[in-house]
């Protein structure tokens, strides 16, 4: 009685909004035809005046990761690894009004990647390879091919192939793994790609670069990873760095903070299969995409008077100060910003050395020129602490050297819960800064990068927060603020929105810091889709039909049901501490959220006749639940049950995939992975989206003041008008109409209308593209379509 007092005082105030449904919208594209060929083509003996794609060919880019968050100088600590995968889908446009077709080894072609002035890393970009470790386990770091690169790899294995085959008659013995029986060349990625240039591999129907793993439960091993997803070219976990070739100049300690271009133009180019490139009047068929990579800001807090740093000193700890203090008496060469990185690093070793009791730093002297750590060696926080995003799933990692291994917690939850209680920092509204503070924050304009003089800079160059007074989503950088589209105030509608997305959109991207209403959008910030409601809305799930939604969720349900069921009808706890987390003094959500996590039910588990371990689905109606947990020491982090999914807010079918397929990374009758979904038959979302934290369209603000320019020139290569930089339209690869529809739509309802057209285009999955248009649009009618656009407008 309690809640539903709540909620209805909560809906009389005003604090939840319903936006009325059902009013008519415009049917035209929110683009002009300036670049398109006009043309005329006959469908079903009626003569269109049309328009042809501009371009002959299209080659969609994009990343797997929102951006890389890694570490160049791995001398003394790797977090994660460098991996850095360039992902290609590649089409021939329907020209004439003729259909479009996706292009595959079948076709006697392949596509040639490389990264635009970035060919190589290790040297005066990385070190890497050069950073000895023991990677065989013999106790010394003296063998061919003891280093880091080849090191931290060594848990993932397989048997004779990247297609995921298992002998018959497999052992532990007949395993190759990476890093140890395959060693990594220099400038590669653990598939054995080069930085510098080649041929990408192409994903089948089951996906491809298909890697294994064991799990912490001792009788299921050799887990499959499915890296890369069907239907994709893929050049897999290239070790790029945030510099170009032209600018690097001098060694390693001379780089700054100005040296860095985050937003790293990834080339491809369409060749026959003799190598011969496809050339169109001359010119070679050649598309760019981004690839993001950036460090993390470490280096602010744990170096110099950092608040780290401070409190180190108070502690009684020296080594850091002494890292520096070498480092500026013998290079000359040595930048503020490189002393300072070399400096956190030992920091951060010497506080966990303090508070965990380990021994990193045992051997560590400050006056040695190399291998500074002594026998110990560099240190890989994966070997303790499990870390779904690299594969490994156990904790001790079982091929770790160098020192004392321990069971610890997931490698998200070990960084995350404890940066959430030490540097909470609050904005005004409540909204934690830290995310935006310690992952990355360079811009692509050189003059951004001065923390100092940089307004929207988050933090200073001691990591005190800037935005305590006032809201942090109007300061910028790095690899979502004032970059990705949820952060853009310059978006419009549709935006396709279920009742919880039109929520967010009414009481968080158009509310200031004050809570009071605002008429620009102020977008959303990270908790807004990393918290818990993304992951109870997923454990809730048990569909039948994820496109339509058939089944349990909660996800088409109004605003009052999900707060009933989510929160008990307590309305300000739905808000503050569920979907758009508020740090006070009472509470810390976001300390909670990985502080206090369970991982979601992964299956249900019992035993056959003969005794013998048999695994169920997870909504099996036998068995006993094994959660995530027991069988990786990552939990379910970085998974599908973790992760935030479109679904939580856009409605269908402006969501994901059915996961299962890529198990144990999504899971059957509930949404996989954007980056793994498709839509349109095969074509990957991110194909005509982007990549998360840079999707279309990205804050433009000028040359010289855009965070990410790279992703905002790369939507404008598919553009009708030269203008328009938002997701692909259909006139990118289809002969269109004047409303923008494809011409084999004539004759139907959706003709005239183009944004139900984007709808059914939605509805579309793997398979569907083998219907006729007969078959279509009576599969998904389109009184269907046009209500989901009126109804998710906004």
């Amino acid at each position: 009685m309690r809640g539903k007092f709540i909620l209805t005082a909560a809906v009389a105030a005003g604090l939840i909004f319903y936006p009325s449904s059902g009013k008519d919208y415009s049917k035209d594209p929110p683009f002009g035809f300036d670049l398109l060929n006009p043309v005329k083509v006959t469908v079903k003996d009626k003569v269109i005046n049309a328009f042809n794609p501009k371009n002959p060919y299209n080659i969609f880019i994009n990343y797997e990761l929102g951006m890389h968050c890694v570490g160049f100088d791995m001398s003394y600590c790797c977090v994660i690894p460098p991996y850095n995968s360039i992902q290609a889908q590649a089409f021939k446009s329907g020209m004439d009004g003729k259909l479009p077709q996706m292009l595959t080894p079948d076709d006697k072609v392949k596509l040639y990647y490389y990264v635009r002035d970035n060919s190589y890393s290790e040297g005066n970009k990385m070190r890497y390879w050069q950073v000895p470790k023991d990677v065989n386990g013999d106790g010394d770091m003296n063998d061919p091919g003891d280093n880091l690169a080849n090191y931290v790899w060594t848990h993932l294995f397989i048997y004779q192939d990247l297609e995921g085959t298992i002998p018959k008659k497999w052992s532990i013995k007949k395993r190759l793994r990476i890093g140890n029986e395959i060693q990594i060349p220099i400038d590669a990625g653990p598939s054995g790609k080069p930085l510098s240039g080649g041929y990408m591999d192409f994903a089948g129907a089951k996906g491809s670069n298909i890697v294994f793993t064991d799990s912490m439960v001792p009788e299921v091993k050799n887990v499959p990873l499915v890296l890369t997803a069907s239907f994709i070219w893929d050049a897999l976990g290239l070790p790029l760095t945030a510099f170009n070739d032209s600018r690097r100049k001098g060694t390693i300690r001379t780089i700054t903070n100005k040296d860095f271009q985050p937003y790293q133009y990834s080339v491809v180019e369409l060749h026959r299969e003799d190598g011969r490139p496809v050339t169109i009047n001359g010119k070679v068929v050649s598309f760019f995409g981004t690839n993001p990579v950036d460090i993390p800001n470490c280096y602010t807090c744990h170096s110099g008077e950092g608040l780290a740093a401070r409190m180190a000193r108070q502690a009684g700890l020296t080594k850091f100060d002494q890292e520096y203090e070498y480092w500026k008496k013998h290079y000359p060469d040595i930048s503020e910003f490189m002393a300072r990185q070399s400096q956190a690093s030992i920091n951060i070793l010497e506080l966990h050395d303090k508070r965990h009791g380990t021994e990193f730093l045992k051997e560590y002297n400050p006056e040695a020129p190399t291998n500074r750590l002594g026998s110990v060696g560099v240190v890989y926080c994966a070997d303790c602490h499990g870390d779904n995003i690299s594969g490994n799933l156990q904790s001790p990692r079982p091929t770790a050297t160098g020192y004392k291994l321990k069971k610890a917690k997931p490698l998200t939850e070990a960084i995350h819960a404890k940066h959430a209680v030490a540097i909470p920092m609050p904005d005004k509204g409540g909204r934690t800064q830290n995310c935006q503070a310690c992952h990355p924050t360079h811009w692509q304009a050189e003059e951004m990068n001065d923390f100092a003089t940089n307004p929207f800079q988050i933090v200073d160059d001691n990591g005190n927060p800037r935005f305590s007074d006032s809201d942090h989503r109007v300061a910028g950088g790095g690899c979502y603020l004032r970059r990705d589209a949820h952060s853009n105030p310059d978006v419009k509608p549709p935006f396709f929105l279920n009742e919880l997305g039109k929520w967010y959109l009414r009481n968080v991207s158009k509310v200031d810091e004050n809570g009071n209403p605002i008429d620009e959008i102020r977008g959303l910030t990270c908790t807004n889709c990393h918290n818990r409601l993304n992951i109870e809305l997923y454990r809730y799930d048990n569909l039948e039909d994820v496109v339509l939604q058939k089944g349990k969720t909660l996800r088409n349900k109004s605003i009052e049901e999900i707060i009933k069921v989510i929160a008990g009808g307590d309305y300000k706890k739905f808000r503050d501490y569920y979907a758009d987390p508020k740090i006070t003094k009472e509470q810390n959500p976001v300390y909670d959220l990985y502080a206090k996590h369970k991982g979601a039910t992964l299956v249900k588990a019992t035993k056959d006749k003969e005794g013998k371990l048999k695994l169920l689905p997870w909504n099996a109606k036998e068995g006993d639940p094994v959660p995530y947990d027991a069988a990786s020491a990552g939990k379910d982090w970085w998974l599908a049950p973790a992760e935030p999914h479109c679904a939580n807010c856009h409605i269908a079918p402006f969501v994901e995939s059915e996961g299962g397929k890529y198990f144990p990374i999504d899971q059957p009758n509930k949404y996989s992975l954007y980056r793994y979904s498709k839509a349109h038959g095969s074509i990957a979302c991110q194909s005509c989206h982007e990549s998360i934290h840079g999707l279309y369209p990205v804050r433009y603000e000028g040359p010289e003041r855009t965070v990410d320019l790279t992703t905002h020139q790369q939507a404008l290569q598919f553009s009708p008008d030269g203008k328009y930089a938002g997701p692909v339209t259909c006139a990118a690869c289809h002969t269109v109409n004047k409303k923008g529809v494809p011409v084999q739509l004539a004759g139907t309802k959706y003709e005239n209308d183009y944004w139900a057209s984007v709808v059914l285009i939605h509805f579309m999955r793997e398979g569907d593209q083998k219907l006729s248009v007969e078959e279509l649009v009576k599969k998904y009618p389109y009184e269907r379509s046009s209500k989901i656009v009126k109804e998710g407008w906004m």
